[in-house]
């Protein structure tokens, strides 16, 4: 991968609309800072259209990190409090690797709220990833997470329970990959004002708002993924149980792989005994991956109003706050009262 500069235009056509400027803080583990970089910086460029978008990448100077990702960092990030030098349309805050039991416990949380604090007022819209918006919620309201008896992990239908920009009309059905050992649920966040975009009967929350000046958009899922993101993880969790890390054989990911691969990695979930041939047979994992993301497509358009709508509210500022004032055009475009989509749901979502 390129080293990236500090801050990067993703689209320049020669007959752009007004341009926005956004922040990604990124705080995924050393090994996976680069791909999340490349996978947000990817999306946002595909989704960017006409629009000029200037891309800058943060980190939290707390996350515990190795020399050479320090190194890394210091070479192609800004500190996340450049984040706040009112320069920002949008925001985007990755989630990170759980180390502590409690996210008030992270080493990080104290800078994270402050940014999140920052970025109500400061901000057109941020958006909260996985982990980040177990935080945000917890920080904000005062929800909290809950441990799932098994990690949520695959590719799973989410029906859109309102018309948004974001997630289409009403009923409309789109595949996005989930992986997380943790939940909201939907009646807490409900009670706490929250309006839930995306569910799933079986799989939960996937994407729910919030005003809070700034317009929070909190995504339990992982729409910036590779077609092989989840077979990576699948891999190294399993390699962590063959080494004796974990004692309970780890959840496949669901509607995720064809059947062909999902019986060739049932035959190694059949070994009684951990072996180190079994470690080297793991490669095969990655090798099983789908060739091609099913839900791009879905991501770009997610992406793309999302970056419509920052550049609608940033050209049309109100004045009831220092950038975006009560967000009426986010706020105007929910509905629970359009007709619903006539897509079906996919039959090997779950």
């Amino acid at each position: 991968m390129n080293v990236p500069e500090r801050s990067t235009l993703l689209s320049r056509p020669a007959k752009e609309r007004a341009g926005v400027v956004i922040g990604l803080i990124n705080n995924m583990g050393d090994q996976a800072l680069k791909i999340t970089e490349r996978q947000f910086g990817s999306l946002l460029s595909e989704a960017a259209g006409d629009i000029g978008v200037s891309f800058r990448i943060f980190a939290l100077k707390s996350t515990r990190r190795s020399p050479r990702a320090l190194d890394y960092i210091n070479a192609c990030y800004e500190p996340a409090s450049a984040a706040m030098d009112g320069d920002l349309d949008g925001l985007i805050i990755t989630g990170a690797q759980p180390q502590a039991d409690r996210l008030s416990e992270e080493s990080y949380w104290e800078e994270l709220v402050e940014l999140v604090d920052w970025a109500k007022l400061n901000t057109a819209s941020t958006i909260l990833s996985c982990l980040a918006a177990h935080a945000g919620v917890l920080h904000l309201d005062g929800v909290e997470r809950r441990r799932l008896p098994e990690k949520c992990t695959g590719v799973f239908g989410f029906t859109a329970e309102r018309t948004h920009p974001l997630v289409g009309k009403q009923g409309c059905v789109r595949l996005i990959p989930h992986s997380r050992h943790n939940g909201l649920l939907q009646s807490e966040l409900e009670q706490a004002g929250y309006v839930v975009l995306t569910s799933s009967r079986t799989s939960g929350v996937d994407s729910f708002v919030k005003s809070f000046g700034s317009q929070f958009i909190f995504l339990q899922g992982h729409p910036e993924y590779d077609a092989n993101s989840l077979a990576r993880e699948y891999r190294r969790d399993m390699n962590q149980y063959l080494l004796g890390e974990t004692d309970r054989i780890p959840a496949r990911p669901k509607g995720y792989f064809r059947a062909e691969a999902e019986a060739k990695l049932s035959a190694m979930d059949c070994c009684e005994h951990r072996s180190r041939q079994q470690i080297q047979d793991l490669s095969i994992i990655e090798a099983l991956a789908p060739a091609e993301a099913l839900w791009r497509e879905a991501a770009v358009s997610f992406f793309r109003s999302w970056i419509e709508m920052i550049a609608i509210e940033v050209s049309h500022p109100s004045h009831d706050s220092p950038i975006t004032g009560t967000n009426e055009y986010f706020r105007d475009n929910i509905s629970a009262d359009e007709p619903s989509c006539d897509l079906p749901v996919p039959a090997h979502s779950h």
